[in-house]
């Protein structure tokens, strides 16, 4: 097998990779900075020789941007095909806010996973260059957001007047707001049990068709 992109089907993700995959995202789930992550760290922490790394991945970059990647392939992958056997919008907004409270360790680890995708370093391009890519764009997130609220418009459940593309940024925003708050409660008066009705009432007062206002 030649080297590793990141863009590979799980299924045909060798399994030595997908221990130096594991080995990152712990390490990220831990707080350590990307940018001084070494090969051996990883390996270490995968129990595998440095040089099988060097087999698959030109450089240490490039394990954690793929890992990155493929972490996120999954994770879309999954919500997607979950996300669609709920039969509501509102359906659909409560299992992802169950699912956040239910991270804890990992809630760190999602906002960084935000900055990763947000920042202008070169690491940060990396990874965003492949998902931007062809073979990922089953996965991507605005596509897999899109369809759902597309959906939810076609059932007469969210307002037809406002772009789709503006649902989905609308729907992130209170959920990065919601997921802050989770990562952060010993710093603020109002917990992110009391916030969480707003946050979801916020998305429905925005975006669903009942809340159109007549004029």
């Amino acid at each position: 097998m030649g080297k590793i992109t990141g863009l590979e089907r799980p299924e045909d993700v060798p399994p030595k990779v997908l221990k130096m995959y594991r080995a990152v995202l712990e390490l990220i789930e831990e707080g350590a900075d990307t940018a001084g992550f070494r090969v051996s760290t990883v390996t270490d922490r995968a129990g595998i020789g440095k040089g099988t790394a060097y087999e698959y991945f030109e450089t240490k970059e490039e394990i954690v941007a793929c890992a990155v990647v493929n972490y996120l392939q999954q994770l879309f992958g999954s919500l997607r095909q979950i996300l669609s056997g709920i039969g509501t919008f509102e359906g659909q907004l409560d299992f992802l806010l169950n699912e956040m409270e239910k991270q804890d360790g990992k809630k760190f680890c999602f906002l960084r996973f935000v900055h990763i995708l947000t920042d202008n370093s070169e690491f940060s391009k990396s990874v965003q260059q492949k998902i931007e890519s062809e073979e990922f764009t089953y996965y991507r997130p605005l596509v897999v957001f899109s369809e759902l609220i597309q959906q939810a418009v076609d059932r007469g459940e969210l307002r037809e007047d406002l772009p789709v593309e503006y649902m989905v940024y609308s729907v992130f925003s209170h959920l990065v707001t919601y997921i802050m708050a989770l990562t952060s409660e010993e710093n603020h008066k109002l917990s992110a049990e009391k916030l969480r009705p707003f946050v979801k009432q916020g998305i429905l007062d925005e975006l669903c068709k009942k809340n159109v206002q007549k004029e």
